[in-house]
């Protein structure tokens, strides 16, 4: 058995964000599947990802992230130099914050896994559109979101976006976010992407 357990599903993003950590870290896992709804033994709030490691149990993917940061030896996803920690910590906080609510919820919508009155779904459509060209304009000022390197950032973003060209609103938006496509066909090729893709139909960056 891995010294890890993940409880969470594949095509989650949170929870694909915490197993891309674990691949990008070379910490051996084992995903164990759990939906919101079976996982309130490791989640009080029944919530996926949630992380047992020995007698250390965890939730929420920012502090699962953070502990394989700290309890593992290697190359560290938040950095620990001021400045790019701060970059790190500001660019996976406004995905968290903004792009994830809106986007997610209007890609959940539209592969029938959540109903929302289709007003309700425009709304989050028209955030995410205003939101994505914050993201384009960054990658465009960096090779990576806090960076010339990869951190958790990246890595929260990478999940949510590799969905929009399954969603014909949002491969639009996609279409239109050349430095995001740049961004998407690097992250696309590293390992921990190929062995964390939820095999979804759709374009995926080559």
């Amino acid at each position: 058995m891995a010294a890890i357990q993940i409880y969470g599903v594949p095509p989650s993003t949170f929870t694909r964000t915490v197993r891309l950590a674990c691949h990008e870290r070379g910490v051996d896992y084992e995903l164990v599947p759990k939906r919101p709804s079976e996982v309130h033994a490791h989640n009080p709030f029944g919530k996926i990802p949630a992380m047992k490691h020995g007698d250390v149990q965890l939730f929420e993917s920012a502090a699962i992230v953070r502990y394989l940061d700290r309890a593992f030896p290697g190359p560290k996803l938040w950095p620990t130099e001021g400045k790019e920690a701060a970059a790190c910590d500001q660019w996976a906080s406004a995905i968290s914050d903004s792009l994830a609510g809106a986007a997610i919820r209007f890609i959940l919508t539209r592969f029938g896994i959540i109903q929302l009155p289709e007003e309700m779904a425009q709304q989050h459509l028209k955030r995410t559109r205003e939101i994505l060209p914050i993201f384009d304009k960054r990658l465009g000022e960096s090779k990576f979101l806090a960076g010339d390197s990869v951190t958790a950032a990246d890595l929260y973003l990478v999940p949510i976006f590799l969905y929009f060209p399954d969603v014909a609103e949002l491969k639009e938006l996609a279409v239109a976010s050349p430095n995001c496509l740049r961004w998407a066909r690097e992250m696309g090729a590293r390992p921990s992407v190929k062995a964390t893709d939820p095999q979804f139909k759709g374009l995926k960056p080559s």
